[in-house]
C-alpha cells in the first residue's frame, strides 16, 4: 500500500520554486509593492471556487489575505493576472504527477503496465466575442448562432485516478491529433514501452496506431462499425491479426516526417483485432497491438471495461471542481483556471486515494467485498479553505493541516458491498506487488 500524506508535505515546501519570473510575461511586472504579491495572486487562481469574480476578490483579499475593511477590485486583478503565464499552472501540475509517479516505483499498474484512458469533452466557454476569436469560434450571424465552446482532451490513470496530462484547445483540433500531442508529452516524462492507453470510438486511426507503434507503446482501440468493416467481416475467428499495406492515402495523414519513415519502412501495418461479447449480447470489437501471449482476450475485456474513469473525471472536473466557470473571457485567463483546476483535480484524487487505502480492511465474512469511498467534494471543500496556509506555513504547520484533512475526510467514508461485478465497470484494485518502470524522470520540474 502507498501513503501519501508525506508526500503532499515535501510538494508544498517546494512550492516556492513555482514562484519564479520566468512565468511572468512582463520583466517590469510584480515588481514593485502592491497590494498583492505574485504568490498571493497565483494562490487566488488555485483558490477560486465558481463564485462572481467580485465574491471571489472579497473572499480572498479579506478573509484569506486577513485585510479587514479593506478590499481590491476585481479589475484590478484580472489586469495583473494578465501578465502571469498560464504555463505556470501546467507545469505545477505535470511536476505534481513526475514527483508522484518517481518516487513511488510501483504505484498503479496491471501487469507491470500504467493503464490510461484518453478521451476528449466539450466545454462551454464565456460566450463573447473576445473568446469566440481566441477559441476559432466564428461570430453569430442573422442566420446561425454558433454556441462558445471549446475541446478538453486528457489521458488519465485508470486505477488511481489521476490526470497525466490534459490540454484545452479550439473544437477545430481533432482528438487523434491531441492523443497524439498527449502521447509525445508522455514520452518526455515517462517509460512509454510500459504504458497501455485505451480509446473508444472515434480513435480508429491509422495515424494514431502508427504513432503509437512509433513511440514503441500499446493502445487499445474501440473500433466503430464502419473503420476496417471489410477486413473485420473476413475474420475467421474472434482474435486474429489484420494486415494492412500502408499506402499514400495513409501516409498523407501523418504529420509527423519521423514516423511517417517508421510507416515507409514497415510497409504493412498489422495489429490484433478482438471481439468481445457483452452480457447484455452486444459485441465490441478492439483493436490493439497487445501480444496474446501476455494478454487474453478476458485481459482486453477487463481493461477497456476501465475506460469509463475518464468519463467519471470529467465529471468531477465540471460539477464539483466547476471547471466550466470561467473567471475570465480571454485565452491566458481561461487557460490559467483550466490548469489550476487540473492541479486541484489531483491534489485531490490523491488525498482520496491515500485514505481509501490507509482505510482498506478485511472484512470478517470473507464472502463479501466492499469499495471503500471517500467523499471528493468534502475533500475539494477542504482543499479550497486549507491551500493558503500549505504553501505560506511551517512545515510542521503544514503536516498538522494534511494530517487534519485526512483524519475529516476518514470519518465519511462510505462502505458498499460488492454484490456484483459489472463487466465494464470492475473495481477490481491493480496489483501493487512488484515495481514497474512506467516513469522516466524528468531532470528538472
Amino acid at each position: 500500500m502507498y501513503f501519501f500524506d508525506r508526500f503532499l508535505i515535501n510538494f508544498f515546501v517546494t512550492f516556492e520554486s513555482f514562484i519564479s519570473k520566468k512565468y511572468v510575461t512582463e520583466s517590469n511586472k510584480f515588481v514593485r509593492i502592491r497590494k498583492m504579491s505574485f504568490k498571493e495572486y497565483v494562490l487566488y487562481i488555485l483558490t477560486q471556487t465558481g463564485c462572481t469574480n467580485f465574491a471571489e476578490a472579497h473572499k480572498f483579499y479579506t478573509k484569506t489575505l486577513n485585510h479587514k475593511f479593506e478590499s481590491i477590485t476585481r479589475q484590478a486583478i484580472g489586469k495583473q493576472r494578465m501578465y502571469i503565464s498560464s504555463k505556470l499552472f501546467f507545469n505545477m501540475s505535470e511536476c505534481f504527477i513526475d514527483k508522484l509517479y518517481g518516487k513511488y516505483k510501483g504505484f498503479s499498474k496491471f501487469k507491470g503496465y500504467i493503464i490510461c484512458a484518453c478521451d476528449g469533452s466539450i466545454f462551454d466557454l464565456p460566450n463573447t466575442p473576445t473568446t469566440k476569436k481566441a477559441f476559432d469560434i466564428p461570430s453569430d450571424t442573422a442566420f446561425e448562432r454558433f454556441l462558445s465552446r471549446g475541446r478538453v482532451s486528457c489521458i488519465l490513470d485508470v486505477h488511481s485516478k489521476h490526470i497525466l496530462t490534459s490540454k484545452i484547445v479550439s473544437r477545430t483540433v481533432s482528438e487523434v491529433k491531441l492523443a497524439i500531442e498527449h502521447l509525445n508529452n508522455l514520452n518526455k516524462r515517462f517509460d512509454l514501452t510500459k504504458l497501455i492507453v485505451i480509446y473508444d470510438r472515434g480513435y480508429g486511426s491509422t495515424q494514431l496506431m502508427l504513432h503509437t507503434m512509433y513511440l514503441d507503446s500499446k493502445f487499445i482501440i474501440r473500433l466503430n462499425g464502419q473503420v476496417f468493416k471489410k477486413k473485420i467481416q473476413q475474420m475467421g475467428s474472434d482474435d486474429e491479426i489484420i494486415k494492412l499495406n500502408i499506402k499514400n492515402y495513409i501516409l498523407k495523414k501523418i504529420d509527423d516526417e519521423k514516423v511517417k519513415e517508421f510507416a515507409v519502412k514497415m510497409e504493412r501495418l498489422e495489429f490484433r483485432v478482438v471481439k468481445v461479447k457483452l452480457k447484455n449480447g452486444d459485441i465490441e470489437v478492439l483493436a490493439t497491438n497487445l501480444d496474446k501471449n501476455e494478454f487474453s482476450k478476458n485481459d482486453l475485456k477487463e481493461l477497456y471495461g476501465k475506460r469509463w474513469t475518464i468519463e467519471t473525471g470529467y465529471d468531477k472536473l465540471k460539477n464539483l471542481i466547476e471547471l466550466e466557470e470561467f473567471s475570465g473571457i480571454r485565452k491566458e485567463i481561461i487557460e490559467q483556471d483550466f490548469y489550476a483546476g487540473i492541479f486541484i483535480y489531483n491534489l485531490a484524487t490523491t488525498v482520496k486515494f491515500n485514505i481509501e487505502n490507509q482505510n482498506s480492511r478485511e472484512t470478517k465474512n470473507k464472502d463479501k467485498k466492499y469499495n471503500i469511498t471517500a467523499n471528493f467534494s468534502s475533500i475539494i471543500t477542504l482543499i479550497y479553505d486549507y491551500l493558503y496556509p500549505l504553501v505560506i506555513e511551517s512545515k510542521s504547520i503544514k503536516t498538522k493541516i494534511i494530517d487534519f484533512i485526512l483524519l475529516l475526510v476518514s470519518k465519511e467514508l462510505s462502505y458498499n458491498e460488492i454484490k456484483e461485478e459489472n463487466e465494464l465497470n470492475s473495481i477490481k484494485k491493480p496489483d501493487y506487488s512488484t515495481e514497474h518502470t512506467g516513469f522516466k524522470k524528468r531532470s528538472k520540474c
